[in-house]
């Protein structure tokens, strides 16, 4: 070929030069050089229209080559954030590779390792105090409640967590701070999580956490929610609702007897035998019971809490009727019966623990043939107003067969053996048994069960009393009231001579009435007071 050749002309190749493989190969970024794939992407930190971090983390795992530019800069930023994603996606490969990479803390740090959070909606654990960090566990918990991964890569990621060091217990800004040093207890939000009657598969895999963490030392927490217990409004303590102890949440029909056998595991730990009581606990059961701190007259007191613990049977009966009828929970039964069987292995798991007594099994007893009495599935009603009639009769049935218990010595008593102002002060020298169960007289089964008709969506527009619509509110927290009902049924306003001396009273639902038939006396109360007596609310 000549030097002068003309460049116009088109140039012929030989016909072997123009073979091509019969199985041609697919063009893939890896085989471009860098500096083109740069020019695709945008160089980080330097180019201002670069691609979004999820478009580039896209191209980088089409390329080795951009892959190398771009991991310093993912895994290395944001104090941690790609071991940080990968801990709240639960992905055990990806935190492998945050260590191979050297992205994670080493073990000793990692232990201490935290995250702060914004002021405002920094998450959405439920907790006493709003968390102000998240250490890995925290981002674990927040991720099984919010459902974000497969509760089995949940396990595993606690696993992979504890295996290297990490803190696992209470969070440090919690209440439980402010009169203890020590704890050895997990976050209390665990356990809240379950009461949320989550379906089966996350309630195993809770279980299988909450065993896991059992195995490395950690307890579950002995009390919950004391300081909003005490601090709170009167709902809080007459009204079920507020989970005080993992016993209440392990009696539930959608928890499985196994996590009943857990909560049994922290008292064994600590050489506790449930027959015997005593005046003073053993050290170990002092200690994981703790101290109760609170503010008097400006001043910070400190005071142990209860180390014996009663359970209601009204707030065990309760949960039982949710898990039957509440719609807003996951968990059905799968056969007609479940919920009894469940409850009946939960009676026998006690009895071997010897937990509860011969004449508490007795009343357990009964209420394992009342859930059997019950023959209408009652998440399967088609109406709000077939559904709010089963589930009265449901609720009749549980509560009623423990009437004729009220009058047996040491059942049907108000569980006032300890306050945070006076500490044991009014049993001190007592002998305690480290668990019983009680039927606290103070709370209503009416009120109660007109609370669950104000929360069902599909029954609250059914309600029909006198004041109509006049006092059904929705609080700040998001559930509904009914200020009426409460003025009558609390007798909360101060009435005029001569009503002052009247008599009246609600009848105590040791009497045996229904709800309907309170529902009328409540109604005819109300217009008696506020229509015909022109009696004025002193609460607005």
């Amino acid at each position: 070929m000549s030097s002068h050749h003309n460049l116009d002309q088109p140039i012929e190749y030989p016909s072997s030069a123009m073979t091509f493989p019969q199985q041609p190969r697919p063009l893939t970024l890896d085989v471009l050089p860098t500096e083109i794939l740069l020019q695709i992407s945008g160089e980080p930190e330097k180019d201002q229209n670069t691609l979004s971090a999820r478009e580039f983390k896209g191209l980088c795992l089409l390329s080795p080559s951009l892959s190398r530019l771009y991991l310093p800069f993912h895994y290395f930023s944001n104090n941690h954030g790609a071991f940080r994603d990968a801990v709240r996606d639960a992905d055990v490969k990806v935190l492998d590779l945050c260590v191979q990479l050297g992205a994670a803390p080493p073990p000793p740090d990692m232990g201490r390792m935290k995250w702060q959070l914004p002021e405002s909606d920094g998450c959405q654990c439920l907790s006493e105090f709003p968390h102000t960090h998240h250490r890995p566990i925290d981002e674990l918990l927040e991720s099984v409640y919010l459902g974000r991964a497969p509760i089995g890569k949940c396990v595993d990621t606690l696993k992979w967590l504890l295996d290297r060091g990490c803190d696992m217990k209470e969070q440090g800004d919690q209440h439980w701070y402010k009169g203890n040093e020590h704890c050895d207890h997990v976050p209390e939000f665990l356990i809240t999580i379950l009461s949320k009657s989550p379906d089966r598969a996350y309630t195993e895999g809770i279980c299988q956490m909450i065993d896991l963490l059992q195995s490395h030392g950690y307890s579950l927490p002995f009390t919950m929610n004391m300081h909003t217990y005490w601090r709170g409004e009167k709902q809080n303590i007459d009204f079920p609702g507020l989970i005080m102890k993992p016993m209440e949440v392990a009696l539930r029909s959608h928890c499985p007897p196994h996590l009943l056998e857990l909560v049994l595991r922290d008292y064994m730990r600590r050489f506790v035998k449930f027959k015997v009581s005593h005046v003073r606990p053993p050290p170990l059961m002092d200690r994981w019971a703790g101290d109760y701190s609170y503010v008097s007259q400006g001043a910070d007191r400190v005071v142990k809490q209860p180390w014996w613990k009663f359970t209601n049977l009204l707030d065990t009966t309760w949960g039982l009727f949710l898990d039957l009828t509440d719609e807003s929970t996951s968990w059905k039964e799968q056969y007609r019966g479940e919920a009894a069987d469940i409850f009946e292995q939960k009676i026998g798991i006690l009895k071997e623990y010897r937990v509860a007594d011969l004449d508490e099994r007795k009343i357990l007893g009964k209420i394992v043939k009342a859930m059997r009495s019950l023959t209408t599935p009652i998440k399967a009603s088609i109406s709000a107003e077939a559904h709010d009639r089963d589930a009265q009769r449901c609720w009749e049935a549980l509560y009623s067969v423990l009437i004729p218990f009220t009058s047996m010595r040491g059942v049907y008593v108000l569980d006032n053996d300890w306050d945070p102002y006076r500490g044991d002060a009014r049993t001190r020298g007592h002998r305690h048994r480290y668990h019983s169960f009680n039927i606290e007289r103070t709370w209503s089964v009416y009120s109660m069960y007109h609370n669950y008709r104000l929360q069902n969506d599909q029954i609250r527009p059914t309600i029909a009393l006198p004041w109509g619509k006049t006092g059904i509110a929705k609080r700040d927290d998001g559930r509904w009231q009914d200020r009426e009902w409460n003025r009558v049924v609390d007798y909360e306003d101060w009435l005029p001579r001569p009503r002052a001396t009247s008599n009246w009273r609600l009848p105590s639902w040791v009497d045996g009435h229904t709800y309907e038939e309170i529902e009328r006396l409540v109604g005819e109360r109300w217009i008696e007071l506020y229509v015909k007596g022109n009696v004025v609310p002193h609460y607005n």
